[in-house]
């Protein structure tokens, strides 16, 4: 115990003005370049689709149930409603559609477990 001190460091030296705090906030670009980064960017993208899929439908069936079925056609009110329906119906469909193709690409398409397990898990 007595030759510990002598093989420690204990000698710290202070960032460079500025540089440590910039590098900090900077991403790690070669994780995000990696196959795994991107398929974590994937998934979060797939699951802010089913998100916004999600909210949008409640938002088609909430502008669809508030048009008053005794509103007069060409109002004010029961044209602001359709388009606002007719919208949140359009987008819906949108991020739905780019969540399917986002699942695909995360699943891969085409394969399945058996091919994977032959190829060695390389295509």
């Amino acid at each position: 115990m007595a030759e510990f001190p002598s093989k420690v460091s204990t000698r710290t030296s202070s960032p460079a003005q500025g540089g440590a705090a910039v590098s900090a906030l900077r991403p790690d670009l070669g994780f995000v370049r990696s196959s795994l980064g991107a398929l974590m960017l994937l998934q979060l993208l797939m699951i802010f689709n089913v998100g916004a899929t999600v909210l949008y439908v409640t938002a088609f069936i909430t502008c669809s149930a508030s048009v008053e079925l005794t509103s007069l056609k060409g109002t004010r009110r029961y044209n602001q409603r359709a388009a606002a329906s007719f919208f949140s119906c359009l987008v819906m469909i949108a991020y739905g559609v780019s969540a399917f193709f986002s699942f695909q690409a995360w699943r891969g398409v085409g394969s399945n477990a058996a091919t994977s397990q032959m190829a060695g898990g390389y295509a």
